[in-house]
């Protein structure tokens, strides 16, 4: 299998950024590492959150204690470059005193990236 795994040199540091780039994935977020598959025409990519960061809650947008972070899950269906991309992620989860427990947004999880990976 022809396959590329990248996390820790120089050059995997740059692949990382070019899909940080491509996917809109900035601070608190990072890309920890990506796989790719060429004869699959895949992609995966593992994304992090800063433990050290602070949330906000989805609704109102005001800080707010971080209760926990969801299940490490795969989100699929997203084209790079014709690449099937699967992003895995632990998204955390506010606490808000208004609004409950919420997952925060993830950045290519947002309808405005999903519209311009399609163009």
């Amino acid at each position: 299998m022809l396959e590329k795994r990248t996390q820790g040199t120089a050059e995997e540091e740059t692949v990382s950024a070019h899909y940080a780039l491509l996917l809109g994935i900035k601070a608190p977020w990072r890309v920890q590492s990506a796989r790719l598959d060429l004869l699959a025409s895949k992609v995966e990519i593992a994304v992090e959150w800063d433990e050290t960061a602070q949330v906000c809650c989805p609704e109102c947008a005001l800080e707010c204690p971080r209760h926990d972070r969801a299940r490490r899950s795969g989100r699929g269906g997203t084209d790079v470059m014709q690449f099937q991309t699967i992003i895995r992620a632990r998204v955390p989860r506010s606490r808000c005193a208004e609004h409950g427990v919420l997952t925060v947004r993830a950045p290519w999880a947002e309808p405005a990236l999903a519209l311009h990976l399609a163009l």
